[in-house]
């Protein structure tokens, strides 16, 4: 497969609000049947952003009744669907993200490993970073935090990562530092990188859209305004991770040979 159609999703929620967040969800996936791959949620999309107050009211378990909506309607519209939410595990809090391909079925299942400020007292950091064969290709999922450090990506290009998606929750004034580190990212370790962010009001935060696709030579392919609840669409070539991975081993033979 070379042709990749995907749709990210910018949308303001409302932070505690399950029914409005997964209805808002649910419309966006049945709007897609027929004209993307794969539709891609911002961070903790279905609770919003949790606190130590309410993380027990918000928190579900992966098989529980807001992954099932989503995995249900997955099927339905016949697309693959990346979105993230609260994580309750026998009382254990994650951030967490799961990718639903179009038979419903849930074919990657991430715990955020770097936990940010907010997430500090709420949520578990996770331990692995998994990735998995998906209409073709290699996908890996990250959320937020995880981008501003190395590691994450590179544990996720070592295991053949083509497309890498982030799930998004940053927020104003920082918003440049996800724009400026996603390109990098990409160059550095030769994939694709997607990211779905909120944007307007949350209960803490007012979040900076900027919803982002950078190709595997690191340049910006598409980029969402910082102020507009929107959808994004974007046709990505996957065999450009290829390309670029063949053009990364030939400098570095090059300086080799230099030597």
């Amino acid at each position: 497969m070379s042709a990749l159609h995907l749709r990210l999703i910018q949308p303001t929620l409302a932070d505690g609000d399950i029914p409005g967040n997964l209805a808002k969800a649910l419309r966006a996936i049945a709007a897609s049947a027929g004209k993307v791959d794969l539709v891609v949620f911002p961070e903790t999309h279905i609770c919003g952003f949790p606190t130590p107050q309410n993380i027990a009211q918000l928190a579900e378990r992966v098989d529980g009744p807001s992954i099932w909506a989503i995995r249900t309607a997955a099927q339905r519209a016949g697309v693959s669907v990346a979105i993230g939410f609260a994580e309750n595990v026998e009382g254990r809090y994650f951030n967490a993200a799961v990718l639903i391909d179009a038979n419903g079925e849930v074919r990657l299942h991430y715990r955020k490993n770097y936990l940010y400020d907010s997430d500090r007292g709420v949520f578990e950091p996770g331990t692995t970073f998994p990735v998995c064969e998906w209409r073709g290709i290699r996908i890996g999922l990250l959320i937020c935090f995880d981008i501003e450090f190395p590691d994450p990506v590179r544990q996720l290009a070592r295991q053949g990562a083509d497309l890498i998606v982030l799930l998004d929750g940053m927020m104003h004034p920082y918003g440049y530092m996800h724009r400026n580190a996603i390109p990098v990212r990409a160059m550095d370790n030769q994939c694709y990188i997607a990211m779905a962010n909120r944007v307007g009001p949350g209960d803490q935060y007012r979040f900076s859209g900027e919803s982002h696709v950078a190709d595997p030579f690191g340049k910006t392919v598409a980029l969402a305004d910082a102020s507009n609840e929107t959808a994004v669409d974007v046709t990505l070539d996957i065999a450009q991770a290829a390309h670029a991975r063949a053009a990364a081993a030939q400098r570095v033979g090059h300086r080799i040979a230099d030597h």
